[in-house]
C-alpha cells in the first residue's frame, strides 16, 4: 500500500495528470484497477478511516486529493466488479458516485486543470455504469443515469467558465463532459435537456480545434443528431459531415453511426451520397434502390424501400422524418421530371418562361404516388407549398391551371442543396 501511495503521491507532485489517471483508473477491466484490488485484497478489513488517515498522511496538502483517493481504494476493494447482476452493480453505484462527487471537488479547486485526465475516467466510469444498472433491472426511465446525467451538470459548468489560457485547464474537460451527459439524454430520449448543455458550451467560445480529436468528433455528432432530431437539416449535415471527415479515417465503427445520421440529413437537402461511399460501411441496402426512385420522383418506390427497412429505421430513430421529407423532395423532383419529359429535355421555350401543365403533373402524381383519389387541387396546394419552401421559382396561372417557372438555365428549379443552405 505505501508504495502505491508513494507512485501515486510522485504523480501528483510531478502534475503529471495522464500517469496519475492511469493509477487510480475506476475501470474494472483495466490492468490498473486489478493491481489495486490485489492491493487492497491482502488487508480486506481495514476501516474507511484507516484509508483516509493513510491518504491524509501522504497527501498532507491536499485533502480533497487525500479524500479522493481513500475513497477510491473503497472503491475498489468492495465493488463487486465487473459483472452484469443488477444487485452487484447497484451496491457498486454508491462506491463509484462517492469516487466521482470526490474527484468533482479535486476538479473545482483553483489548480484542478491537472486532474482532468481522472475527471474524464471517473465521468466515463460513472455513466458506463449508471447505464449498465438501468439495462439490469430493465428501468425505461434509467434513473441511476439520470442522477449521474445531474452529477456532470457542475464540473461542465466550471469547465465553461474557465478562462485560464495555460494548458492543462478545466476547460480541457469541456466537450467530454458534454459528451457524456448527451450519452446520457439520448439513452433516456429526451433531447430537450441537451439544450442547456449545448448552451453552456456554445458561451464557453472554447475553440474546437483546441480539443482532442475524439471529443471533437463525438461533440459534432452529438450536435448534429439534436439538429437533425429538431429538424435543421442543414446544420444537422453540416455538423454530421464534419464529424464524418474527422473519424472516417480513425474508426470504421464510429463512421458507420455518423454517416447513418449524416445521410438522413443529406437526403432531404439533396445531397445523394453515391454507391462507393455507402458500400465499405454496410449501408447499401438501404439505400442504393431509394435514392434513384428520390431523383426522379418515384415516391411509391421510396416508401417501398422505407418501409422494407423500417425496423432499421425505426431502431436508428430516422424512420418518421425521412418519410416526411423524402415526400416534398419527391413531388420537387417529380414535378421536374414531368417537365422535362414534356419538353423533350428542352424545357426552356424561345421565348417566355417555361410553363407545366398542373392537369399533366396530376397524371404524373397518381402514378408516382399510386393515389387515384389525387386532383387538381391537391397538386396546386403541394405547388404553393413547394414555392413557398423555395424548392420551385414560380407562380400558379390560375385560369389556364399552369405552372409559370421562372426563366433561366434552372428552369424554375433551383438545386435542393441552395434550399435553406448555411455556410460551412
Amino acid at each position: 500500500m505505501d508504495r502505491w501511495l508513494a507512485q501515486v503521491k510522485t504523480r501528483y507532485q510531478a502534475g503529471d495528470g495522464p500517469q496519475f489517471a492511469a493509477l487510480v483508473d475506476p475501470d474494472p477491466t483495466s490492468t490498473a484497477f486489478t493491481s489495486v484490488r490485489q492491493l487492497v485484497a491482502t488487508a480486506p478489513d481495514l476501516r474507511a478511516t484507516t484509508y483516509t488517515s493513510l491518504t491524509r498522511s501522504a497527501f498532507s496538502d491536499n485533502r480533497p486529493l487525500a479524500d479522493f483517493v481513500a475513497v477510491f481504494l473503497l472503491y475498489v476493494r468492495d465493488a463487486n466488479l465487473p459483472t452484469q447482476d443488477a444487485a452487484a452493480l447497484a451496491k457498486a453505484y454508491p462506491l463509484l458516485e462517492d469516487c466521482f462527487k470526490a474527484a468533482d471537488r479535486c476538479f473545482a479547486t483553483s489548480e484542478g486543470g491537472w486532474f482532468v485526465p481522472t475527471l474524464r475516467k471517473m465521468s466515463r466510469a460513472l455513466v458506463t455504469l449508471a447505464l449498465a444498472i438501468g439495462r439490469a433491472q430493465r428501468d425505461p426511465r434509467l434513473v441511476k443515469a439520470g442522477e449521474a446525467a445531474r452529477m456532470l451538470a457542475r464540473p461542465i459548468a466550471i469547465a465553461a467558465n474557465d478562462r485560464t489560457s495555460d494548458s492543462p485547464c478545466k476547460r480541457d474537460a469541456l466537450f467530454f463532459l458534454a459528451n457524456s451527459t448527451f450519452r446520457v439524454y439520448f439513452a433516456l430520449s429526451n433531447l430537450r435537456l441537451c439544450d442547456t448543455v449545448l448552451n453552456n458550451v456554445q458561451n464557453a467560445n472554447a475553440p474546437m480545434q483546441e480539443f482532442p480529436l475524439a471529443d471533437r468528433c463525438t461533440f459534432l455528432y452529438y450536435r448534429g443528431r439534436i439538429a437533425l432530431y429538431q429538424r435543421r437539416l442543414p446544420q444537422a449535415r453540416n455538423d454530421l459531415r464534419r464529424a464524418f471527415s474527422l473519424c472516417r479515417a480513425d474508426s470504421w465503427r464510429n463512421g458507420r453511426l455518423i454517416l447513418t445520421y449524416l445521410t438522413v440529413a443529406s437526403l432531404p437537402l439533396g445531397y445523394f451520397p453515391s454507391a462507393d461511399l455507402l458500400q465499405p460501411f454496410n449501408l447499401s441496402e438501404a439505400y442504393t434502390t431509394l435514392i434513384p426512385a428520390l431523383k426522379v420522383g418515384d415516391f411509391r418506390t421510396v416508401l417501398s424501400e422505407l418501409d422494407r427497412c423500417q425496423t432499421w429505421h425505426l431502431k436508428c430513430g430516422n424512420y418518421l422524418l425521412l418519410r416526411e421529407k423524402l415526400e416534398t423532395v419527391c413531388w420537387r423532383n417529380l414535378a421536374r421530371r414531368t417537365l422535362f419529359v414534356l419538353t423533350n429535355g428542352s424545357p426552356l421555350p424561345p421565348t417566355g418562361p417555361p410553363t407545366l401543365s398542373l392537369q399533366m403533373l396530376l397524371v404524373a402524381a397518381r402514378i408516382s404516388f399510386q393515389d387515384p383519389t389525387l386532383d387538381i387541387d391537391d397538386v396546386e396546394s403541394m405547388c404553393v407549398s413547394l414555392m413557398e419552401q423555395g424548392y420551385i421559382k414560380a407562380y400558379i396561372l390560375h385560369s389556364k391551371r399552369i405552372l409559370v417557372l421562372q426563366k433561366g438555365p434552372r428552369a424554375g428549379f433551383p438545386p435542393i442543396a441552395t434550399v435553406n443552405a448555411v455556410a460551412g
